[in-house]
């Protein structure tokens, strides 16, 4: 039989019954029945691939946006409380920045939050158990809130931003450890204790660093990225590929407590090594590097003891916050291989941070901490916010 005549059989046998199915519907016997069974046909396929990708999409382990306020209580009680003060802050600029702060008044039950700026539009995010780390990424700067349990195999780590389009809090993926990183992801030591993570901002991934550093990590504006390791001594490893080689340098051969400090262009390098003794830590030794790392010379002169990390700067020079124990922090500038009292701060800073264009850091008055002072002429003058 040929495909006509049997085309012809199956219409006079069946039309007749799907017409009368379709009219008792609702439908006109005037349509088609063919073309509506086309028609529920094609509808029934799109459900279908669209209820096929939304499943698989929920059983893959990629990044998930919360809003906000779907996530938890919001943050603002924890910033605006009597007791409240800054634990951590990143500043891009004066007007990107981002600053964790904390409240204890109920004890050993302390709650976090984090507040963000992005030119001159603010956003809080919502509370934590614990505190909130506050990075740079690219152009901005973003809060990102730790795994309780303190590793990357227990409960979810959070990244916090503010976009044009308003806040966005994002679950991080996990992924496997690795011994490598990309140019445009972000190494930090503040997420899992004693250990370098991995954050890429992009994908919304998060993952441990498998090297032997494990603290202190900084990448220079030529893509060189800096880290400290060591156990009971203190080594500088370096690497120009994203992990895949090192270099190294010992730095402290009798304790982990060195310091390092590199300049944007990766020229300017001041480490620090750290006796301890009756009177605490002090500074044993202090060189300069100008030439990326190829000769050193001794800083002459540094102060007693460091209370926070130098900054070096691309002109050769670094400022470092210190002095002797117990005494009140000052600012020294090593210049011409010495270092100088400054004229510094007229106040009471904690920390410092940032670089030439943009110097900052926690004042801290009698009672607790609650505004950053910042500088953008090197010291010069100060202004003072509190970034809430």
């Amino acid at each position: 039989m040929t495909v006509e005549p049997r085309l012809r059989e199956l219409s006079d046998r069946y039309y007749r019954r799907l017409a009368e199915v379709l009219e008792r519907c609702g439908l006109p016997r005037s349509m088609p029945p063919f073309l509506v069974l086309g028609v529920l046909a094609a509808t029934a396929s799109i459900v279908l691939a669209v209820v096929h990708l939304a499943s698989h999409r929920s059983a893959s382990d990629g990044p998930i946006a919360i809003a906000p306020a779907a996530a938890g209580r919001s943050g603002s009680s924890v910033v605006n409380s009597e007791r409240a003060q800054v634990l951590s802050v990143t500043m891009v600029t004066r007007n990107r920045w981002a600053a964790g702060w904390s409240d204890c008044t109920s004890g050993p039950n302390c709650r976090y939050a984090a507040v963000i700026d992005r030119d001159g539009s603010r956003a809080v995010a919502p509370e934590w158990p614990v505190p909130y780390a506050t990075l740079r990424a690219g152009k901005e700067a973003i809060a990102v809130a730790p795994p309780l349990e303190g590793t990357l195999t227990g409960a979810a780590t959070m990244m916090f931003r503010l976009t044009y389009d308003g806040p966005v809090l994002t679950r991080l993926r996990y992924r496997l450890p690795t011994s490598t990183f990309e140019e445009d992801e972000i190494l930090t030591d503040r997420i899992v204790p004693g250990s370098i993570v991995v954050v890429n901002p992009q994908e919304s991934s998060v993952r441990l660093l498998k090297t032997r550093g494990t603290r202190s990590p900084v990448c220079d504006d030529s893509g060189r990225c800096w880290i400290l390791s060591g156990i009971g001594r203190t080594d500088m490893l370096w690497t120009d590929d994203g992990g895949r080689t090192w270099g190294s340098r010992a730095l402290d051969s009798h304790n982990q407590l060195g310091r390092l400090a590199v300049s944007p262009d990766g020229r300017t390098l001041l480490t620090t090594a750290v006796a301890v003794g009756a009177n605490g830590q002090t500074v044993s030794k202090m060189e300069l590097s100008t030439d990326r790392g190829a000769n050193w010379t001794t800083v002459q002169d540094p102060p007693a003891g460091l209370s926070a990390s130098p900054l070096a700067f691309d002109d050769g020079t670094a400022l470092l916050l210190g002095g002797r124990a117990g005494d009140r922090p000052r600012l020294y500038r090593v210049r011409d291989g010495a270092a100088k009292l400054d004229r510094g701060y007229p106040g009471d800073l904690a920390d410092l941070a940032g670089d030439s264009d943009l110097m900052y850091g926690f004042e801290v008055p009698k009672r607790r901490t609650t505004e950053v002072v910042l500088s953008t002429d090197r010291g010069t003058t100060w202004t003072k916010f509190a970034p809430r």
